[in-house]
């Protein structure tokens, strides 16, 4: 009895942080702009008005205002949307952490940083929130295409990187541009990763590392959702005010790798619960 009822207690403290967590980020975004002297970074993650978008979204999705059915569905929608877009306003964050780092010893742009922490915290928080609702219980289907989905969409920035050091040159404006040898292959070493990692994610095998899986799909989904958004928001500005890379590689190398990182990330996701769900079904009807 305690136990439930520390859990009742827990299920309805969840919303409470969550609508606190986005207000955070809403006043984190807020006092950024007064901030001044900021690295050149700061600014080219997301636009200025996504934190006010994606706390209106999430609240309007938390908030119970109606028992009908179709405000229940409604609802739903607004709360995936406003999840995204907070995992959106925390792109940026590894680069944060990396600076942090002797490996990149630049500034840190500090108000931003707490700004994608808290954006982080809240999209996690939003989405154990729907993810535990009974709706997504009744319409969850653990299918297992997703796997190969993420496998196939891992595969653009490897398969064109081996490309160039074997000599080929699509995409290049000249030879050499994207680099010399077979050193940038180095690049293209967790994109492997990835996509051996979606094609584990497939079968549920009793004799894999099942929490090994479960922590390694979902850090990944989180490392590549905290960068795909922002290359694909930060090209997209590029070409629109004229500008757009210069390096010697076409432009629409860059919208494949940034589109194809922007949708592994959805699919890595998708394949990770589809095995979560399958794998402990597997273990929950198994005999001891």
């Amino acid at each position: 009895m305690e136990s439930q009822s520390s859990h009742s207690l827990g299920s309805r403290a969840e919303p409470w942080m969550a609508l606190a967590l986005c207000a955070a980020v809403l006043a984190a975004a807020a006092l950024q702009h007064f901030v001044r002297n900021q690295p050149s970074y700061a600014g080219t993650f997301a636009p200025d008005w996504l934190p006010l978008a994606a706390t209106g979204l999430a609240a309007a999705g938390i908030l119970r205002l109606n028992g009908r059915p179709q405000w229940l569905r409604l609802r739903r929608a607004l709360h995936w949307s406003g999840c995204l877009l907070m995992v959106w306003a925390a792109n940026g964050l590894p680069f944060d952490l990396l600076r942090l780092t002797p490996l990149i010893p630049l500034g840190v742009d500090w108000p931003g940083l707490v700004k994608r922490t808290l954006a982080l915290a809240a999209a996690v928080v939003l989405a154990r929130l729907a993810l535990a609702g009974p709706a997504a219980a009744a319409s969850t289907r653990a299918a297992s295409w997703y796997g190969y989905a993420a496998f196939v969409l891992a595969l653009p920035y490897p398969v064109l990187r081996t490309w160039w050091a074997l000599g080929g040159t699509p995409g290049l404006k000249y030879t050499g541009a994207a680099g010399h040898g077979f050193a940038p292959l180095l690049l293209a070493i967790p994109w492997l990763l990835a996509a051996a990692l979606s094609l584990l994610l497939v079968p549920t095998w009793r004799w894999m590392p099942r929490r090994l899986l479960l922590a390694a799909g979902w850090f990944a989904t989180a490392v590549v959702a905290m960068i795909g958004p922002a290359a694909c928001w930060a090209l997209v500005t590029a070409v629109v005010s004229g500008g757009g890379p210069r390096n010697g590689i076409a432009i629409w190398v860059f919208g494949l790798f940034y589109g194809s990182w922007f949708l592994w990330a959805i699919a890595a996701g998708a394949a990770t619960r589809s095995y979560q769900l399958r794998s402990a079904a597997l273990w929950t009807s198994s005999p001891m």
